[in-house]
């Protein structure tokens, strides 16, 4: 089955199902819905917590099934979240939903979403009584299926100053200023993400591929890619988007 250098318009659930074979996948890179309110066009983007991680099980079961024994999997998310009567921290929920599946936690980076706008909402203004706590930061949780070590030596084309920087944790990367898309994903945080824990030639999975841009880093980085979009509004955007990467998309019926 040739599932390399697609973008698949279907659910990543049913997607990963019919498509991707079982220990497959070099590394994983992607930030599904934050379940937050967003209006997306084909998913609904507020259901009740419990569902919301239930479905967040199946997904990452299903990634954990088409990892390779040395695969990795960067999961980006909010560190803390919701709104002034509900909070949540999910990236830490994740995290123990993925390590009850199998996988094994690594490490965790942070980088600052600067395109967060509550940043003046204080709650109980100098008072203790209900104060809100802002917290404008993503991580990336880093998770690997059997083993850290990479099974085979491949070719690497990150810089010395970019390994420091990753081994860092802390990572400095500008908000994506395309105020035109639903979600902000900077195309340097993918692509440090690949340069960092995989090889030239590896295959690079985004189940929720939104416009691309993991796909995007992937091919420019040399590696082989494959994404799913539910909407075909985002699908036809990475369409547009990285046409002129030679991208093929397909639909699945």
């Amino acid at each position: 089955m040739n599932f390399e250098n697609i973008i698949y318009n279907c659910d990543c659930i049913d997607g990963m199902r019919s498509q991707i074979p079982d220990n497959s996948i070099d590394l994983i890179v992607t930030s599904p819905p934050y379940n937050l309110g967003i209006e997306y066009d084909s998913y609904k983007d507020d259901l009740p917590i419990e569902d919301y991680f239930e479905w967040c099980r199946d997904w990452i079961s299903e990634c954990y099934r088409v990892l390779k024994p040395d695969g990795r999997i960067c999961i980006n998310h909010y560190l803390s979240c919701g709104t002034s009567k509900t909070r949540f921290a999910p990236l830490m929920e994740l995290n123990s939903i993925a390590q009850e599946i199998g996988f094994h936690h690594h490490g965790c980076a942070i980088w600052d979403d600067r395109t967060i706008t509550k940043r003046t909402a204080w709650g109980s203004w100098l008072s203790a009584r209900a104060p809100y706590l802002n917290s404008p930061y993503e991580g990336v949780d880093i998770l690997y299926k059997d083993h850290w070590r990479k099974d085979n030596e491949g070719v690497t084309d990150i810089t010395p100053k970019e390994f420091m920087e990753c081994a860092s944790g802390v990572w400095k990367i500008q908000p994506c200023q395309n105020y035109d898309t639903i979600a902000n994903f900077p195309i340097e945080l993918p692509r440090r993400c690949i340069r960092f824990l995989s090889y030239i030639g590896d295959i690079v999975l985004d189940p929720f591929s939104g416009a691309g841009t993991t796909c995007l880093a992937a091919k420019q980085t040399g590696r082989k890619y494959v994404g799913f979009e539910i909407s075909p509004n985002y699908w036809k955007k990475s369409l547009l988007n990285l046409s002129q990467e030679c991208i093929s998309v397909r639909g699945i019926s």
